[in-house]
């Protein structure tokens, strides 16, 4: 079996190779160019800013003086320069990433289908655009506010099921079919701001990371009713059931998923509406106060319930009791927690074939994971603390081996459909 694996991978990447002759090295003349400016740019930058320094540090190394007196200014004259030379080149390899994942990784996914790449919406992707088009400030706000739809939404509702944050950071997005299975794979970082007070009553503030990876969302060949969910780490349970979407995550989401989960807000704004406006013209017709609120619970009961102001006694609005599941494989036990509203659900999802599916896929991952299955669709959270989906910049974008991360993560991530065999009947 390792044999055969090994030679698949051989294969695969020999398919790359050829794949990438035609397809993808004919578009990186111009990129090459363009790094070959950039890096010779930096170079006449560095000299140009660290000359000086340099040259008054050696003055000072061959100077009289105390040791820990030379070294301090030397600090003095270095770090500044030090600064100087790597601050702009964070900044334009920014700048060259978005000039670079435009025009190849769209090409590198052609290697496996129909596939778009969404670039992430930040200041830096604004700014670029901004640049490209020659539009100035008015192009580059348009960018940061444009709408970026994708087939299937990573509602935060959903992480928020999963994961304590106030806030998301969105980076690239890849969407497309594998398979006849409809996939979306987001990169994204979810946080929360911390704060402590010292002895003094001096607070502090500092942002602490939840989860930095992607999350693989697909819609299930199986129809269930329930939640499912799985992680590597603690469920907490009541959040699990009532997640909660702050105003500050809010305002960081890209508006495609801001978009995803307004037709709630709007259901909420339009119940408060109509029963502001009832109100007002019964009142206007001298009924009671008893009578207006009898015909309102009457006539929105079902509104209020939907929009959260009301719980009913109703068992399918009623969020259902989670409990700890247990399956037969002892690693996955050790491995992951698990619970669901409906054990025999839980079950029904996860067969012995899937769960021996899940266990591979969890492997390649080194266990790092979280996974819910709700509305027949399954989230799987892949926890790697690394940058996904990149371009080289410090290496010749020609050189195909140069892509062999690119090529393996983006493999693995869509081994999760083919091994889980998401477009079959998950029992069989």
């Amino acid at each position: 079996m390792p044999q055969q694996q090994q030679q698949k991978t051989n294969n695969n990447a020999n398919n790359f190779i050829n794949y990438f002759n035609v397809k993808v090295l004919p578009l990186t003349d111009s990129i090459e160019k363009v790094r070959s400016k950039i890096k010779t740019g930096i170079i006449i930058w560095a000299i140009l800013v660290c000359a000086v320094p340099l040259l008054l540090c050696l003055l000072i190394i061959f100077s009289k003086g105390q040791i820990t007196d030379k070294l301090a200014i030397i600090l003095c004259l270095l770090v500044p320069a030090a600064v100087a030379v790597f601050a702009p080149v964070i900044f334009i390899k920014k700048i060259y990433a978005m000039f670079t994942k435009e025009r190849i990784i769209p090409a590198l996914l052609g290697f496996w289908g129909q596939f778009t790449y969404i670039p992430p919406l930040n200041p830096f992707s604004a700014l670029y655009k901004a640049i490209k088009n020659k539009t100035g400030f008015s192009g580059f706000w348009s960018e940061l506010t444009k709408d970026k739809k994708t087939n299937i939404s990573v509602n935060p509702t959903i992480l928020a099921r999963l994961l304590r944050f106030d806030a998301i950071s969105y980076d690239d997005k890849i969407v497309g079919k594998h398979n006849d299975v409809d996939i979306e794979l987001a990169e994204l970082n979810t946080f929360y701001t911390s704060t402590r007070t010292d002895r003094d009553g001096k607070q502090t503030k500092s942002k602490i990371s939840t989860f930095k990876g992607v999350v693989f969302s697909a819609k299930m060949n199986k129809n269930f009713k329930g939640i499912t969910a799985v992680s590597c780490d603690n469920i907490d349970k009541r959040r699990l059931q009532r997640p909660v979407v702050g105003a500050n995550t809010i305002s960081t989401m890209s508006l495609a998923d801001v978009m995803s989960f307004g037709k709630q807000i709007a259901d909420t704004t339009g119940t408060i509406k109509n029963i502001t406006r009832t109100a007002a013209e019964m009142s206007r017709q001298g009924k009671s106060e008893t009578e207006i609120k009898n015909h309102i619970e009457n006539k929105y009961k079902d509104d209020i319930i939907k929009a959260g102001f009301k719980e009913s006694n109703d068992d399918t609005n009623t969020p259902q009791k989670l409990e700890d599941v247990h399956l037969e494989d002892p690693l996955f036990n050790r491995k992951f927690k698990m619970c669901s509203t409906d054990q025999i659900e839980a079950r029904y999802v996860f067969t012995t074939a899937f769960l021996s599916r899940f266990m591979k896929i969890a492997e390649k991952f080194n266990y790092r994971l979280h996974a819910i299955f709700i509305e027949n669709n399954v989230y799987i959270l892949i926890n790697a603390n690394k940058n996904w989906f990149e371009i080289p910049f410090f290496k010749s974008c020609k050189d195909p081996k140069n892509y062999q991360e690119f090529l393996n993560d983006f493999s693995r991530l869509l081994s999760i459909i083919d091994t889980l065999k998401l477009n079959q009947n998950i029992g069989l």
